[in-house]
């Protein structure tokens, strides 16, 4: 049962460009983000702009009541690269993309429902896409703030992202 659900997911999920709605489901949907109470509330159609929550619930808060730390940074581990990898497949270019570096600075507890926003500006994008095409290869810090229910910001950093144009740079054959 378990070999027929992964080859099944495996046909479902092939690298291959989606619109945004069903990335959010799938998102919605994916384990290790629900089980942490980490809800995607929307991905713009041109996958620019994800808006997410985490949800304080009975699995994701500390002694002190606050929200954990890994629950924070889990929450921001995928969105960029998520982003970055379908706006490139919409786009024809096949994108290998990792989380090279998550940094992050706690400033002040969260102890309710917290909010991120990930965007890339068309600016920024074209930088990427250019790089892309003509190197084949690049790495890319986004910065990042977490805000609480009130609006203040709890913590901040910066995610650093390895891309690579799998047209340009393959993935090396291993034996």
């Amino acid at each position: 049962m378990r070999k027929l659900f992964t080859r099944w997911l495996r046909r479902r999920l092939r690298p291959r460009p989606y619109p945004a709605e069903k990335v959010l489901r799938y998102l919605r949907l994916y384990p290790p983000l629900l089980a942490q109470g980490i809800v995607p509330l929307s991905i713009s159609d041109d996958f620019l702009t994800a808006h997410v929550k985490i949800r304080k619930s009975l699995l994701n808060y500390n002694l002190n009541g606050a929200i954990f730390g890994g629950t924070i940074l889990s929450a921001v581990d995928p969105w960029y690269g998520v982003l970055l990898w379908q706006k490139c497949l919409h786009e024809g270019i096949p994108l290998e993309v990792w989380v090279e570096r998550l940094e992050i600075q706690f400033l002040r507890a969260g102890r309710g429902d917290m909010y991120l926003t990930c965007h890339i500006t068309p600016a920024v994008w074209e930088e990427i896409r250019g790089a892309l095409l003509t190197e084949g290869k690049l790495r890319y810090t986004f910065p990042y703030a977490v805000y609480g229910g009130e609006g203040a910001v709890c913590a901040e950093g910066t995610q650093t992202l390895y891309m690579r144009n799998l047209r340009l740079r393959p993935r090396k054959k291993t034996s």
